[in-house]
């Protein structure tokens, strides 16, 4: 066989080749596609559970469905027992559940899990209490503990925008002022509230580990980044 034949038939052994790897590529990309994809939509999910939860404790199951369908989710389940808000919450294939309490006319809680999960019961010292939390608030809280030589205790951090909604529209159920949605520094995760019997135990050293009590009067519980850590 001469030259020229013999690359004639390497070439075409080579397209072949060529064709199975790009498909295997193709296969690849679409499966790491649809793994993208399903990630985003759990964590949309729990994000809807937490709402739901938060809603729920806070009014009722009604509000509960209303949180969940503004995160784009359905309320699949709800029930409420010894002042705690269950659900369980689908979106698209995904689902998650969620549990939340009402604290001091508060309500805080995560979600855990997905479906046949056991929902874990907010622990306002757990590190679940700081889950959205920005990361210089964080700092201050870890600061604080530090100073205090204990756990700072969290009954409500992040919240989204749907929870802040659900919170502004029930504002005369809570003991404590509710700032309008788009306004509170709680939706962007700079502001904690802690139990009432804490506040003089935090407020002690906030100013050393750069809290600040904005609203010591009508919200005692309430303290959030100061503008100096804040613009650091």
């Amino acid at each position: 066989m001469g030259a020229r034949e013999r690359g004639r038939g390497e070439r075409g052994q080579v397209l072949p080749l060529i064709a199975v790897v790009l498909a295997t590529a193709g296969v690849a990309v679409v499966l790491l596609g649809q793994v993208g994809a399903a990630a985003v939509e759990r964590a949309r999910a729990r994000s809807a559970a937490d709402a739901a939860a938060l809603a729920g404790a806070l009014v009722g199951r009604e509000e509960a469905q209303w949180a969940a369908g503004a995160n784009g989710a359905s309320l699949v389940a709800y029930r409420e027992r010894d002042g705690d808000a269950w659900v369980r919450v689908r979106l698209g294939r995904a689902q998650a559940e969620a549990r939340a309490r009402r604290t001091g006319g508060r309500a805080g809680g995560r979600a855990s899990g997905g479906a046949g999960a056991d929902p874990a019961t907010f622990d306002p010292h757990s590190p679940g209490a700081r889950a959205g939390l920005d990361p210089r608030m964080a700092a201050a809280v870890a600061r604080a503990e530090q100073l205090l030589g204990r756990v700072v205790p969290i009954t409500s951090g992040y919240r989204s925008p749907a929870e802040q909604a659900v919170l502004w529209a029930h504002r005369g159920n809570n003991p404590f002022p509710v700032a309008r949605p788009g306004t509170s520094a709680h939706e962007r995760g700079l502001a904690i509230d802690v139990p009432v019997a804490f506040a003089d135990t935090l407020l002690a050293v906030a100013a050393r580990a750069g809290l600040c009590h904005p609203y010591p009067r009508t919200d005692p519980v309430h303290f959030e980044l100061c503008a100096r850590s804040a613009a650091g």
